[in-house]
């Protein structure tokens, strides 16, 4: 006796609308004068023993393993510790590093290219808090 199969449906599947694929967010690309001057800075720590890097995307300088320092967009963002970090947090200019809107990097400061003239002293700060 043969087998009786269901008719086939023409209807097409319902289906689920898929999630947005998450994508990583773009890091913002540093200008001529922040390049110029972290080149600078650089110059001074690489003397010094640290290492040119890059930390997403962007270019950094570590002391051993560890990124003490780097560019983000006109901006430079420096590792600091105890008091470096509560005093850096009080200057006008300096905000928290939020590499991802709403995930502050802790121990970490962004500092804007109108602020450039900070940039040695923190870093400086930044160097010997990771040596």
């Amino acid at each position: 006796m043969p087998v009786q199969r269901k008719p086939v449906s023409k209807a097409p599947k319902e289906t689920k609308p898929r999630a947005k694929r998450k994508t990583s967010p773009t890091m913002p690309e540093a200008g001529p004068k922040t390049v110029e001057r972290f080149d600078r800075l650089a110059e001074t720590f690489v003397a010094r023993g640290a290492t040119r890097s890059q930390m997403f995307g962007m270019p950094v300088l570590k002391a051993g393993d560890k990124v003490f320092a780097g560019t983000f967009g006109d901006a430079m963002n420096f590792k600091l510790g105890g008091d470096d970090l509560e005093q850096a947090r009080k200057q006008s200019g300096v905000e928290p590093f939020e590499p991802v809107m709403g995930r502050a990097m802790k121990e970490w400061v962004l500092v804007p290219l109108t602020h450039a003239k900070r940039w040695a002293d923190l870093a400086e700060r930044a160097f010997s808090n990771v040596s």
